[in-house]
């Protein structure tokens, strides 16, 4: 929590700086503060962690049931079921700029997202994709087995004994839904439906039994979100770390297989539209407009025997394109020009103008 604090705090603290930077340069007042994003790198790793507990009766499970493999340590197990990589936007602090608002240019309205960064002018933005957690749901096939317990077998005066009332138990099961099945049970249900209901009754209470000797099995999949915000072209630098028996690790524990990332600038930027051609070049009405033309970069996660089949991802990143200026002649009082952004990107989506009626 004193983290979060500490974090808001100095991310108030450089806006109160970039504002009092813009008026001591002669920016007016009357406008919009805002920032540029920078783009940033989502990975989702889908870790499965699975529990095997030994039953009760496990040091008997060879000599009853004849399962040699039977665990009997309790033991967990990790392995990576998936990556998967998106992007994101997160403030450009290097990229503050104040949107003049003035009676000499049509801008009515400009939407600021929750991050400070510039989303739209005169119209609302696109809402950037939420993104959606995985709702994690754990296979657990453990039965409480003391409820198909016979007296007998809970009287029993040692382990040894009950190991071999429940083994017993566990035979006559199999044997009265071989002879159900057979039709030759002395008490045979009456329709299909108690049929059904008998047998599924016959499997649960072995599958209980069986698992005193054979102990149980969950399995969970977790989700671990990692967020990097590339600055350059990097080439296998370690993302994380991940070890069969700990899991997930950081990318200095040495407890942990390396997982390496590569950036590499594809050299090449989204294009501008027409009809911002002219609001690059130098003008002298400028009104504190920037946008972006973000470059294409591929992302490659790799381990060190290139056992991985994550495909390489590509996207475009704010950070690795051009930074433009646009010209306020886009909003000038004879004109009426609705301008939305990219929300991870900060490239023009849209651009509509009007000519208003004198």
């Amino acid at each position: 929590m004193n983290k979060a604090i500490a974090a808001m705090a100095f991310a108030a603290a450089l806006l109160t700086a970039a504002t009092v930077k813009a008026q001591q340069a002669g920016e007016p007042q009357e406008g919009y503060s805002y920032f540029l994003p920078k783009t940033s790198l989502r990975l989702s790793v889908l870790v499965e962690k699975t529990t095997v507990t030994p039953g009760e009766l496990c040091i008997y499970a060879d000599r009853y049931l004849k399962k040699s493999d039977a665990p009997q340590t309790k033991s967990e197990r990790y392995r990576i079921v998936s990556i998967s990589m998106a992007t994101e936007a997160v403030r450009d602090t290097a990229r503050y700029f104040v949107l003049k608002a003035d009676a000499k240019h049509s801008i009515n309205y400009a939407e600021i997202d929750r991050n400070g960064i510039l989303a739209a002018i005169n119209t609302e933005a696109r809402a950037a994709r939420e993104f959606v957690p995985f709702e994690s749901k754990p296979t657990d096939t453990r039965i409480d087995a003391r409820k198909f317990l016979s007296q007998e077998i809970l009287a029993a005066g040692s382990k040894a004994k009950m190991a071999e009332l429940v083994a017993r138990e566990i035979y006559d099961i199999r044997e009265s839904r071989n002879e159900v099945a057979r039709g030759q049970a002395d008490f045979m249900p009456k329709d299909g439906e108690q049929l059904k209901l008998m047998l599924q009754l016959m499997d649960t209470q072995e599958q209980a039994l069986t698992q005193m000797f054979c102990g149980t099995t969950i399995r969970d999949t977790m989700q671990n979100v990692i967020r990097y915000v590339p600055a350059d072209e990097v080439s296998d630098l370690i993302l994380f770390r991940f070890s069969e028996k700990l899991g997930m690790l950081d990318d200095d524990d040495l407890a942990g297989a390396p997982y390496y990332i590569s950036i590499e600038d594809m050299k090449e930027q989204t294009p501008v539209p027409d009809i911002l051609q002219e609001g690059i070049k130098p003008s002298k009405d400028d009104i504190g407009l920037r946008v972006v033309a973000p470059g294409k970069v591929r992302a490659t996660i790799r381990t060190l025997s290139n056992a991985l089949s994550t495909m390489p991802y590509e996207f475009f990143a704010a950070q690795f394109g051009t930074l433009i200026n646009l010209s306020g002649e886009l909003f000038g009082r004879k004109v009426h020009t609705e301008l939305t952004l990219d929300p991870t990107t900060g490239a023009v989506e849209t651009v509509k103008t009007e000519l208003l009626k004198k």
